[in-house]
């Protein structure tokens, strides 16, 4: 992609007015609730296990991702060890109004301890296990990473992407290398042995071997009629899935020549049929190999290949019969031809799962025993082994060791509630009801009920109160963590909101079987069983009366002081009863669909209500009447809540945000987006220092409130300037001139450079100019004053002319004590590698002249030049690649005078250069060398010297002459 103008970024000017009313900044203080998200797992064995396979104390570590972060878990304790994240939190100041990526696939390199982390962005991370840090970062993809490969020394990184293009990227220079281009569809398997050799596969069905040294596709097969999901090699050994049962395989052999270095060998048709997802090999220490297909169900099949003594044994043995039978030699090599899949594997066992399984890693093979551990769509972790003995598994069905599913949820969560003094947070799910400790995040209590539709802390904290979807009211006491009662007829339908007076004594309960039922919690007397006359007081439900309206009830809320009810119905309206008389008080209309959820302000004068209709009206509860009609989210609003002592409120939606906004002056204060999906709950502390939010990504986010203030006009302009950026990469992308040709009309060769427009490098691209304006302008007034200054001195006898006076330096160069030429080389070092070649790329030809003069006044630094060698070296040779139609058409002798200098310059350089390594590299083999006659003695038992020469020795034979 060429870029041959590029406008300074636009950045607004902020204004800032006298008395501007501040708000208080929100921001993600931590996320938990997601044991496993979407994306693979990776296992790291215990330094035990590495050396002596033996798990019997501590197997290992699991990484999981964890939405846009990555977990790593204890797999034997359950413990979360470490939370990986990278950027600025949600809400912060200097964070992006967008979500952040979700992590959509890891790759472990053990000998470098490096973990590559690929985003559904098409960003890669890579993370140092040790320091817990990004080292890199690689921009390059459209969308979202689907294959990671390292290369065998660990310098080398591999990326395939949903769009269809393969990426090699070189860890230590940070760029990326090249792009492959051939595939149709999304990738879904690479392999890599060497330097040289690729295979990848596709969902377009094809299978292609690639020859890296030429950087060309060498082979192509159709592996499937459909899509091809998994690619798996071992050896010579490669197995290729498809969209239902067939697994295909295939025989590698890289010495042959181009069009049969991949030779399919058989079909086999698996148990499952479902598609197999991912394939992996894992070698014992006997030399055993096996590989399990990780299917798109709940299943995972472990296949055994047979050794090669097995196999000839085999043959031997069907030739044998098959010769009995009365066949030819040619009808026996069609039948052992046609049967050599079930010949080389056999199916070993099979897991099943309670969940869909997302991913699957070996962790341990041993010769009596394997191990793999799992991730699911419940959001758990399983890790189950599979004893064995000779070629034969000992048990039906493999043993499950481990299970961490503590700390996660398995269904959405549809309400949440915190307790009076902001310590314990209430989860509930269809199934499931959690307590959470708020401080330590971490869940303190798990009780089974019913599909949840609301729930509600009593005062005191010590009482959860549940209402579901089948009409059951049930109460649980945290104390004893006990149900103390489960009203099954509370409804004759779903139980769709509930709220609780002030002083804690009567619940309030809405349902869709049209009724509002009251209900008073009393102290009764049950006989302890077991005793005789031995007692105890527990709290139970009883009910009071019922108030019948004529539709489905979705809402209900009581205000502050007890005074109104306020019930939302199926109609899209919302009806205000006196709580204790309920007589009906107003009708407020207007929505154009029901009404989710209602709240009504600290001091009853205002009610705000939330629609499916994606809008928000706020009303006076004096009269009735309609403050704002808000259009607040692009789906429907779950959720309303008001912050407490204030007419501040915060509102989360379908469409994964959650707003906070202004109820008197109907303005919104700051959009939180970090959720990947629906939000369905929200809950407010009662102090307002935090926020908690739920969602269909199964995750539990708290927002703090901080010290930070948010002043509403910065955050118009920084939104305005965000989708300025947007469009402006947008447009970078899209390219002009012969590259918009090129893509309206297909020409796509199968190689290209790696280049893509971000901010980042736009705005390393406009420092650099910046850098070069300022530098050249400097050296440019300096040449003039030596000009001058040597015609004055020529001229020194003549009166008129008077002395030249020397230019002021720049202030900025004169307060960093350095010259125009450090200035612009810092600059050019402090430009990531990765983003080098795109900020070069967005320079006019212009500055491409200014640049040429800057490497042309280096030269003669030879400090600086011999020091920066590599990197001018690079810079230059891009340069003049990226513009060298625009150079060889100028018709500047002076230009050409200067590009010549400079390249014989750099030829004796680079040639100097080369001598000195040549050297250097001469001498420490020489050391090494003396090194090793000094040092190392290699001592031999001279009885075995003995029995070597012996059987090595040639007996002298005497000849007889005749």
């Amino acid at each position: 992609m060429r870029v041959r103008h590029y406008s300074r970024l636009y950045r607004p000017t902020t204004r800032y007015h006298t008395m501007v009313q501040s708000y208080q900044r929100f921001e993600q203080a931590s996320v938990f609730g997601v044991i496993s998200s979407n994306s693979n797992s990776v296992w790291i064995p215990s330094p035990s296990t590495r050396k002596r396979g033996n798990s019997h104390n501590n197997p290992g570590q699991i990484i999981t991702s964890c939405l846009e972060n990555i977990n790593i878990w204890d797999i034997k304790t359950g413990e979360l060890l470490a939370t990986l994240t990278d950027g600025m939190p949600p809400g912060s100041i200097d964070a992006k109004g967008s979500k952040p990526a979700e992590v959509t696939l890891m790759k472990f390199h053990p000998d470098t301890n490096l973990l590559a982390a690929g985003y559904a962005d098409g960003v890669i991370k890579i993370w140092d296990l040790v320091s817990k840090t990004v080292l890199l970062n690689f921009n390059g993809h459209k969308s979202a990473i689907t294959v990671l490969q390292f290369d065998p020394t660990g310098t080398r990184l591999i990326s395939g992407s949903r769009d269809s293009d393969i990426i090699v990227w070189d860890l230590v220079s940070e760029v990326g290398l090249f792009k492959l281009r051939s595939h149709k569809d999304s990738i879904t398997g690479i392999w890599c042995e060497d330097e040289n050799w690729l295979i990848s596969t596709s969902k377009d069905g094809l299978v292609k071997v690639w020859d890296l040294k030429i950087q060309q596709c060498v082979e192509t097969h159709i592996a499937h009629t459909g899509e091809c999901w998994a690619l798996g090699v071992q050896n010579d050994f490669v197995v290729t899935t498809s969209a239902d049962s067939q697994v295909k395989i295939w025989e590698l052999n890289l010495e042959n020549d181009n069009g049969s270095k991949l030779i399919e060998k058989g079909v086999h048709e698996k148990q499952s049929k479902h598609r197999g997802v991912d394939i992996q090999f894992v070698t014992t220490l006997d030399g055993v190999k096996f590989f399990f297909i990780q299917n798109a169900d709940k299943t995972i099949e472990v296949f055994r290949i047979r050794k090669d003594e097995e196999i000839s044994k085999a043959l031997k043995k069907r030739e044998k019969r098959l010769k009995d039978k009365g066949m030819t030699d040619e009808e026996i090599a069609q039948n052992v031809k046609d049967s050599h899949v079930s010949i080389v594997m056999h199916p070993f066992q099979m897991i099943r799962s309670i969940y869909k399984v997302k991913s699957a890693t070996w962790t341990i093979a041993t010769s009596n025993k394997l191990e793999i551990v799992t991730t699911t769509s419940g959001n758990t972790i399983e890790y189950f082994s599979i004893p064995y003995e000779k070629r034969e598994p000992t048990q039906p069905s493999p043993n499950k060791l481990y299970t961490i599913e503590l700390q996660g949820l398995r269904n959405d969560i549809r309400t949440l509630d915190i307790s009076d003094d902001n310590k314990l947070l209430a989860t509930a799910t269809n199934g499931l009801l959690k307590i959470w400790n708020v401080k330590t995040r971490l869940c303190i209590r798990t009780f089974e009920c019913g599909y949840a539709l609301t729930c509600k802390f009593l005062p005191g904290g010590l009482l959860v109160i549940v209402g579901t979807r089948d009409g059951e009211l049930q109460l649980f006491d945290l104390a004893s963590s006990t149900q103390l009662q489960n009203l099954t007829d509370a409804h004759d339908a779903a139980i769709w909101s509930l709220d609780i007076t002030s002083n804690g004594k009567r619940l309030v309960t809405g349902s869709a079987d049209k009724t509002v039922k009251f209900w008073d919690f009393q102290l009764e007397e049950i006989a302890i069983p077991g005793t005789a006359d031995k007692s105890e007081m527990k709290l139970a439900l009883y009910h009071d009366t019922t108030l019948e309206l004529n539709d489905d009830i979705l809402a209900v809320k009581i205000s502050p002081e007890d005074r109104f009810l306020a019930v939302s119905l199926l109609d899209s309206t919302v009806k205000v009863f006196f709580l204790d008389t309920m007589k009906f008080f107003l009708s407020l209309y207007g929505h154009k669909l029901p009404v989710l959820s209602i709240d009504i302000s600290f001091d009853s004068k205002m009610i705000i209500t939330s629609s499916a209709d994606k809008n928000i009206k706020i009303w006076g509860l004096d009269f009735g009447d309609c403050h704002k009609s808000l259009f607040a989210h692009q789906d429907s609003i779950m959720n309303v809540k008001f912050v407490p002592e204030s007419h501040n409120f915060f509102s989360c939606s379908k469409d994964g945000i959650i707003k906070y906004w202004d109820g008197d002056k109907f303005e919104c204060i700051q959009k939180l987006a970090a959720h990947q999906s629906e939000v369905w709950a929200l809950a407010i502390a009662s102090d307002a220092s935090f926020v908690v939010s739920s969602s269909h990504d199964h995750s539990i986010r708290i927002w703090e409130e901080t010290e930070d203030q948010v002043f509403l006009e910065e955050e118009r302009e920084k939104e305005m300037e965000e989708q300025y950026e947007e469009t402006l990469l947008t447009s970078l992308e899209e390219g002009a001139g012969d590259d918009a040709f090129k893509k309206d009309s297909g020409e796509t060769s199968e190689t290209s450079d790696v280049h893509k427009q971000t901010m980042e490098s736009l705005k390393a691209g406009e420092r650099l100019m910046e850098a070069l304006d300022m530098g050249i302008k400097e050296i440019e007034l300096h040449e003039t004053y030596e000009k001058d200054l040597a015609m004055w001195n020529k001229k020194k006898n003549s009166t008129i002319v008077d002395m030249p006076v020397k230019p002021q330096g720049n202030a900025i160069l004169i307060a960093m004590k350095k010259t125009p030429v450090e200035y612009i080389m810092d600059t050019l070092i402090k430009i990531k590698p990765s983003q080098l070649e795109d900020a070069l790329l967005v320079m006019p030809f212009s500055y491409v002249l200014k640049f040429l003069k800057f490497i042309d006044i280096v030269i003669e630094d030879k400090k600086m030049f011999n020091n920066r060698l590599a990197l001018i070296c690079k810079n230059l040779f891009f340069i003049v690649k990226a513009n060298h139609k625009e150079l060889v058409s100028q018709r500047n002798e002076e230009l050409k005078l200067q590009i010549q200098r400079v390249k014989d310059e750099l030829k004796s350089s680079l040639q100097s250069n080369e001598d000195d390594l040549g050297f250097n590299i001469s001498g420490l083999k020489f050391i090494k060398q003396q090194w090793n006659l000094k040092h190392n003695f290699e001592f031999v038992d001279e009885y075995d010297q003995r029995k070597q020469e012996e059987k090595f020795a040639k007996k002298r034979v005497f000849e007889t002459l005749s």
